[in-house]
């Protein structure tokens, strides 16, 4: 349903005004519309028309057809010249506008009603009440035959033309830019063009051309392709290809849509045009090289290829798939795997076996989705063979193998055996992830060509190599003259239960190693004690193996992770760090016992300077300590000492330094302290401050506390009895409390 409009000058309109107006509308045209349609209502005559035509010069005058997007509709309008309006100035147009819902044009072109029997010669009456249009019924003049013949008696001037204009209009539909002005002095010349490049686009496309059949400005219109006369001006610097319809064309590289679909005119094909236009939305390049593939056989280039998979889906018209099948061998990998996921089976499997070829020749477009026809196998045996032997990286010839999987072919194991043994070093890489991405049924073949050169290998091909299957296999085995692969082979034994941590340690630390394998042993310890241990694991290493936890970070952080574990509480933690410092080990197992010690042996201090030492060394440690068990230290350390009285703790306070001194109180401060902690900490801020070693954290804290309503009474009652004190945390208590408290004691 449309709703229409005239609009020209009136002596008196709807509004009681006189000038250029809507005169008459649709009932219930809202506002909105109506505003989005008025730029299109506008006429300016060619220059070269007399100030005062004759009726005969105002019929031959051009009629301005118009579309475009009004809002969130479209408008389809036309003005055409009527000469004097009421007061005898010359210059009066009608303009009978169309205001379009999207459904309103569905299956029509806009420049089909050119000539449509709807249009007004003359506007309606002030007023007047113009029926909504239920039905479009289009105009006679545009039927693709006709023009079709009309192409054909302009020679090949005309197609060539064609070819710019569609490669121009293809442009600024897909890309968003590139106006197109033809020029003309036969308007009807100018519609026929609009109207060949509207049958040559699907109507999904031809809903967003917008166009006007002539302007008499055409640098100030919006729309894509504009008709204009000769005599009209046009700036040189006009934002837009200016097509004079009276030169010849000049040659022009046109794409693919603009190529086929003017081929398919020149042979009069409207089915071949119908079927190029059924792709709706697609780009027309796109479209027309599908059309081209199948129709031809045309050579696409790999963007074409690329984009026309995009393309490949249900929406693709049936016809297509027949074609599809029987073009497969020109297909790259990724069009013939598209058509081979979407495709019915007699495009599908001949495009399957087009990715098989492919895939063999080139594994990196990995394997097909789809499985290898039966029919097909045979066909492709000789390639799948003749590329396994050829293979030089472990990584190719296992691409290979998926390849033969997915399509089912058959591949002996002696024969992958053998290929495999000739890529040892140093071709041989990334073997861990190729071992996983071997089919099951050749990995027994691929490992066995793999063990001979293990030893050889870098660590990293070797670690990679190693997977639980060739470990498995390789356990029972005496590997004394292959350390790192032996090493390898006990860390996964361990790993699996297969052998005690302790023992796997001992062995891989009993092999003769050679030298630059440090990392790599560390790298296998760390993996072994993934876990933490226990006391009775590392009493064991310990008597055996002591000497050696030092020289590896993953053996010389076991005890402190149990002490971590343990949270510093457990008495075989102390048995073990006592047994490291006995040993005198170095390095990190020495400075993770020698904290605990020291955090737990602070309870026995019974001076503030042996304290104060004790907390100076265990604050020298914490920068080489495991972040959890720096924590737990501290932790531990302040809630010992926090036990000792007041006196005890503000002497030891005195006696550290300052980044001890700064730990221990931040350990204090930031613990929940009950009112006796309070009471306690109150107590050395005020003998600081007396002694003239004031602390500022502890300050600031004490003036917090004596400054709020709830502890006052208690503290002061507590200190009451101690002159000292009692004054101490007057002078704590800010000026206006101080003074509300004294008021009180009157």
């Amino acid at each position: 349903m449309a709703w229409q409009l005239h609009y020209t000058s009136a002596a008196t309109g709807p509004s009681g005004r006189a000038g250029f107006q809507v005169v008459a509308d649709s009932p219930g045209l809202p506002a909105g519309p109506a505003a989005e349609v008025t730029p299109f209502l506008t006429y300016r005559p060619p220059p070269g028309t007399p100030t005062a035509p004759t009726l005969e010069q105002i019929r031959a005058m051009p009629v301005a057809l118009s579309y475009a997007p009004a809002g969130d509709r479209h408008a389809l309008v036309r003005c055409v010249y009527l000469g004097q309006d009421y007061s005898g100035r010359y210059g009066n147009f009608l303009g009978h506008a169309l205001v379009l819902a999207d459904g309103d044009l569905v299956g029509l072109r806009p420049i089909e009603f050119w000539r449509a029997a709807l249009w007004a010669d003359a506007p309606a009456d002030p007023g007047t009440e113009l029926p909504e249009l239920t039905e479009l019924t289009p105009g006679t003049a545009l039927d693709p035959e006709s023009l079709g013949r009309w192409l054909g008696s302009g020679g090949q001037a005309a197609y060539q033309r064609l070819g710019t204009l569609l490669d121009l209009v293809r442009r600024n539909l897909v890309q968003g830019y590139g106006r197109l002005v033809l020029v003309g002095a036969d308007g009807e010349e100018i519609v026929r063009w609009i109207a060949v490049i509207s049958y040559s686009l699907p109507w999904e496309a031809v809903t967003r051309l917008s166009f006007v059949t002539y302007s008499g400005d055409p640098a100030a219109t919006t729309q894509l392709i504009v008709g204009t006369t000769p005599d009209v001006w046009i700036p040189s610097d006009v934002d837009a290809t200016v097509v004079v319809l009276a030169e010849e064309p000049q040659p022009a590289e046109t794409g693919r849509f603009a190529r086929t679909a003017r081929e398919l005119w020149r042979s009069m094909d409207f089915d071949g045009i119908d079927e190029l236009a059924g792709f709706g939305t697609a780009d027309p390049d796109t479209a027309a090289a599908l059309v081209a593939l199948c129709l031809t056989g045309a050579s696409l280039s790999p963007e074409e290829q690329a984009a026309v998979a995009e393309l490949i889906g249900p929406g693709v018209p049936g016809w297509v798939w027949p074609h599809l099948g029987e073009r497969a061998d020109l297909l790259g990998y990724g069009l013939a795997a598209a058509i081979s996921a979407h495709g019915p089976a007699e495009a599908a499997d001949p495009c399957a076996a087009r990715c098989v070829l492919l895939a063999l020749r080139d594994p990196a477009l990995g394997p097909p989705t789809r499985a290898l026809p039966e029919a097909y196998r045979e066909q492709v045996a000789a390639v799948a063979w003749a590329e396994l032997a050829a293979a030089d990286r472990l990584d190719h010839l296992v691409a290979i193998l998926r390849v033969a999987e997915a399509a089912g072919l058959r591949v002996p194991a002696a024969k992958v055996e053998r290929a495999v043994a000739a890529l040892v070093e140093p071709r041989l890489t990334d073997v861990p992830a190729q071992l996983d991405r071997t089919p099951y049924r050749w990995r027994e073949a691929l490992l066995a060509g793999l063990v001979t050169g293990l030893e050889q290998a870098t660590p990293a091909v070797r670690a990679s190599v190693l997977t639980p299957e060739l470990c498995r296999s390789l356990a029972g085995r005496d590997l004394r003259a292959a350390p790192s692969t032996a090493t390898a082979v006990i860390t996964w034994q361990a790993g699996s239960a297969a052998l005690d941590r302790v023992e796997a340690t001992l062995q891989i630390l009993r092999l003769r190693h050679g030298t630059g394998t440090m990392r790599e042993r560390d790298t296998a310890f760390k993996d072994i004690w993934r876990q933490d241990p226990t006391a009775a694991e590392l009493r064991r290493l310990l008597d055996a193996a002591g000497a050696h936890l030092p020289d590896y970070h993953a053996l010389s952080s076991l005890p402190g992770r149990l002490f971590v574990r343990t949270g510093l509480k457990d008495e075989e933690a102390v048995e073990i760090a006592t047994r490291v410092r006995t040993a005198r080990m170095a390095g990190i197992v020495a400075d993770d016992a020698e904290a605990l010690l020291l955090a737990i042996g602070l309870a026995g201090a019974r001076t503030p300077q042996r304290a104060a030492a004790d907390v100076g060394r265990l604050t020298a440690l914490v920068p080489h300590l495991d972040q959890d068990l720096a924590t737990l230290t501290l932790a531990r350390a302040a809630k010992t000492l926090a036990k000792q009285d007041p006196l005890f703790r503000m002497a030891l306070i005195r006696h550290l330094s300052r980044p001890s001194r700064e730990w221990l109180l931040q350990q204090w401060l930031s613990v929940k302290a009950g009112r006796d902690e309070q009471a306690a900490l109150l107590e050395i801020a005020i003998r600081l401050r007396d002694v003239g070693e004031p602390v500022p954290e502890l300050e600031e804290w004490a003036q917090s506390l004596v400054n709020g309503w709830s502890p006052f009474g208690s503290m002061e009652s507590r200190f009451k009895k101690d002159p000292e004190l009692s004054e101490g945390l007057r002078r704590l208590m800010k000026p206006k409390r101080r003074g509300i408290r004294l008021w009180g004691n009157d």
